[in-house]
């Protein structure tokens, strides 16, 4: 009898649907006719694989609303908000690369001096079989990335989405299928953490992570085995910081939506804030005031959504409990919400907070805010550096010099200024983190050439004679005083 994995609206706990589970031992069965699918895919053009590319972008266009209706499902977040994070920003990075993989995929020319009579390029080979295991809080923007970044390199992809949101990866197969890509191209399976190991100990040439960092160092020691590739997009302690001649207001209103996007439940999510003390009371009472603008379970504007996986909710209520009893003060919520049904965490704003509170060395995944008052710009960047973790930052201030100066100086990937999450939804430039935040990168050239594809460089000579000739590597051999003549005569300057 086939064993079923039954998914849960997190907003009323009944179950919205089931899939078969994939039972281990078959994993590399699927991934035996993944690979012969890719021995196909590669040998496509660049032009070829656009054009069916593009019929899949266009399908999950038609079906946008449906997929975000899936999503809701399976999260509970606000339907405006899996639209707009799951489906179109999904599609954002659908066009990106089926638009430019094959500019981003051009051979590179490489210099040859002082060897001039040799030249030499790269080119960028798709690696094969991708296997993809995909988080539950953006369900379907996060299992896009690598699935279409590893299709655009020429790759096969076995998808794993999280147990707890399969029906929207279910939807990557059907969404395939009636885009009429390749069979087994795209090929989806299911399970809990049994099933994700069981992908990485298979013979998978590339393995494309997010989740939490302990799982994520699992994945990759697996990996490590076999030395198949990783990419791995892990977890965040996101700072935020806000010097003394920020925009309050503006600021304030962007702490509180990056704070509370999807409940918190986001890698780059604000998860510590840091003010300077010249402004800390203008910038806290501007906080405070924007809390209005957010609840729980309302099913309106202000709805900020439910916690998705139900064990997460411990652990923000552990958090919050440790701060207050180090000394945190709680200006807004800080407790479970008490609602009919569901599992709702209210929005919370924590002050009078420092680095010796979980809350401010592991990452919440919650709603919460905690707010840290700094003495200036120096202390601000000492405390923002403080950390394990290196996903995502920002720094808030009207001078664009200063504060440029000041996120190159952040240990963090990536970092936004004047903005906040940003680089999450921008594929032209690179986004990974470094530390228990991961390493690799999705996004630009880096996401596709490096993660999905295998780099090899050829060198050819012009004219074979005269590199026998001038050099001397080739025989007859060449005495010491002749190399020391010709470094003299090539590096004199």
């Amino acid at each position: 009898m086939t064993e079923m994995l039954t998914s849960y609206d997190p907003r009323t706990g009944l179950p919205v649907g089931g899939v078969a589970i994939t039972p281990p031992e078959e994993v590399p069965a699927v991934v035996e006719r993944s690979r012969k699918a890719f021995s196909e895919w590669k040998l496509l053009s660049h032009q070829e694989r656009r054009t069916l590319l593009k019929r899949f972008k266009q399908v999950v266009l038609e079906e946008g609303e449906h997929i975000a209706e899936v999503v809701r499902s399976e999260t509970g977040k606000p339907l405006p908000e899996a639209y707009s994070i799951d489906v179109l920003t999904g599609l954002t990075v659908m066009d990106y690369y089926i638009r430019n993989a094959e500019q981003l995929l051009r051979p590179r020319r490489g210099g040859s001096w002082p060897f001039v009579t040799t030249k030499g390029w790269t080119e960028y080979h798709p690696r094969g079989v991708a296997g993809v295991i995909a988080p539950w809080n953006y369900p379907f923007f996060l299992a896009m990335i690598p699935t279409i970044t590893a299709l655009s390199a020429g790759c096969s992809v076995v998808l794993k989405p999280s147990e707890i949101t399969p029906l929207t990866g279910q939807l990557f197969a059907t969404l395939a299928d009636r885009a009429g890509l390749p069979s087994d191209l795209v090929q989806v399976i299911h399970g809990d953490g049994v099933t994700g190991a069981a992908l990485a100990e298979s013979a998978v040439d590339v393995l494309a992570f997010t989740g939490s960092t302990r799982v994520g160092k699992q994945v990759a020691a697996e990996a490590a085995k076999r030395l198949t590739p990783v990419i791995l997009e892990l977890g965040g302690n996101d700072a935020m910081v806000v010097l003394e001649d920020a925009d309050l207001k503006q600021t304030a209103r962007a702490a509180l939506w990056a704070g509370m996007l999807n409940a918190g439940q986001a890698c780059i999510a604000v998860e510590r804030l840091y003010v300077v003390d010249s402004i800390y009371d203008e910038f806290l009472t501007n906080l405070d005031k924007a809390f209005d603008l957010v609840a729980v379970a309302t099913e309106d504007e202000r709805d900020i959504g439910p916690i998705i996986n139900p064990p997460q909710l411990d652990i923000i209520e552990a958090h919050v409990q440790d701060a207050v009893d180090k000394g945190a003060r709680v200006l807004r919520g800080g407790k479970r919400a008490l609602t009919e049904t569901g599992i709702y965490f209210e929005p919370t704003l924590l002050v009078d907070v420092d680095h010796s509170m979980t809350i401010v060395q592991k990452e919440t995944f919650g709603p919460v805010l905690p707010v840290i008052r700094v003495a200036n710009e120096s202390e601000a960047l000492r405390l923002a550096n403080d950390t394990r973790f290196g996903l995502h930052g920002s720094v808030w201030s009207k001078d664009r010099g200063r504060a440029k100066r000041f996120a190159s100086q952040m240990k963090s990937g990536t970092v936004a200024v004047n903005d906040v999450a940003v680089n999450f939804i921008v594929p032209t430039v690179s986004f990974g983190g470094i530390g228990d935040s991961g390493y690799g990168s999705n996004f630009g050239q880096d996401g596709i050439r490096t993660t999905f594809c295998y780099p090899k460089s050829i060198t050819a000579a012009r004219l074979p004679q005269a590199t026998s000739k001038l050099l001397g590597s080739w025989q007859p051999r060449r005495g010491l005083r002749y190399w020391k003549t010709l470094a003299k005569i090539l590096f004199r300057w």
